[in-house]
C-alpha cells in the first residue's frame, strides 16, 4: 500500500456531516467510497494493525543487530511511517467532514477505526429513530386516512 496521493482540496470530495444526521446516510456511503478509492478502507473498516516489530526488545536496547536484523528493522520502520500516515490520513478525513461539537465527543477514541465505529454507533441509532418516526407517522396516516 502506498500512500503518495497529493493531499489537497480534492482529495476526498465527501460531503459535510450535518450534526443532526439527516445526511449520515449519503455521508457514510460517500466516505467508505472514498476512503476505498484510496486504498485505506482498512483503517476504517478494523483490520489494518500497526505493524509489530520483529525485532525483539532485548536485541534493539542493546544495539546487537546482524545484518539480517538491520535489513528486518528498516523494512519496519518503513512500513509503520506508512501505516501511521495512512492512519493519520483517515483521521483528518473524519475530523474535516464532521462538526466540531462532534470531533469533541470522538477524538480521544484513539484509531481511525475506533473513532468511526463511535460515529456509526451515534448516527446509526439517530437513523433507526428516525425510521421508526417515519413508520409511525406513515402507519397513523393510513390508520386515519382508512
Amino acid at each position: 500500500m502506498s500512500t503518495t496521493t497529493k493531499l489537497g482540496d480534492k482529495f476526498l470530495c465527501i460531503p459535510k456531516l450535518d450534526v443532526s444526521s439527516s445526511n449520515w446516510v449519503m455521508f457514510k456511503n460517500c466516505f467508505i467510497w472514498a476512503i476505498y478509492a484510496h486504498g485505506i478502507l482498512d483503517h476504517i473498516d478494523g483490520t489494518s494493525e500497526e505493524p509489530v516489530n520483529p525485532i525483539s526488545n532485548t536485541n534493539r536496547t542493546k544495539g546487537e543487530f546482524t545484518k539480517e536484523q538491520k535489513e528486518l528493522d528498516k523494512e519496519w520502520k518503513k512500513d509503520v511511517k506508512e501505516w501511521k500516515q495512512s492512519e493519520a490520513i483517515t483521521k483528518q478525513q473524519i475530523t474535516s467532514s464532521i462538526p466540531d461539537s462532534l470531533f469533541m465527543n470522538v477524538c480521544a477514541k484513539g484509531s481511525a477505526h475506533d473513532i468511526w465505529t463511535e460515529l456509526g454507533k451515534h448516527f446509526e441509532k439517530k437513523s433507526r429513530m428516525v425510521l421508526q418516526s417515519i413508520c409511525w407517522i406513515g402507519a397513523a396516516r393510513v390508520w386515519v386516512l382508512g
